[in-house]
């Protein structure tokens, strides 16, 4: 599944929740809609109330093992310029660059995964991290399915 350019949000199961979604820009200019949540400034949560906001930019997108995989840039708020990666797992903002994430799966429905670790909805929260739903790159973890849809037309 390659990607084309273009204004798309990622979200945790086949129904979309304004909270609960992650929007991002692909081989196009201008700003993405709807931020995704940063609580306490670096760690990333979907659904989080009274957090900083950030969009996100895919870098080096290419199709790749059934799929496509890419690195993520924050586009804006006070960790603009960082990426997206993970620490101990966690999914949160980084000084330099980041690994890349897979998206496995056929049409909208895929997987999320970084290395050999699924991107999945945690029952844990690294120490600060405030409320929302944490994001973790978990080793065994079942995988779980999530919704990538154009937004921008």
């Amino acid at each position: 599944m390659g990607l084309p350019q273009g204004r798309f949000s990622i979200y945790r199961g086949t129904e979309p929740h304004s909270q609960s979604r992650m929007d991002f820009v692909y081989g196009a200019q201008g700003a993405v809609g709807h931020p995704t949540h940063l609580v306490d400034t670096k760690w990333l949560c979907w659904g989080a109330v009274n957090s900083t906001q950030a969009r996100f930019h895919v870098v080096d997108g290419r199709e790749e093992d059934g799929g496509w995989s890419c690195r993520m840039k924050i586009e804006d708020g006070p960790y603009n310029g960082y990426w997206l990666d993970s620490s101990d797992g966690y999914l949160c903002a980084v000084g330099s660059t980041s690994q890349r994430w897979k998206f496995l799966g056929g049409g909208d429905q895929c997987e999320w995964w970084q290395d050999e670790r699924p991107v999945v909805i945690s029952d844990t929260k690294p120490s600060g991290a405030g409320n929302g739903y944490q994001l973790r790159a978990q080793y065994r973890a079942t995988p779980q399915t999530y919704t990538i849809s154009r937004i921008d037309g």
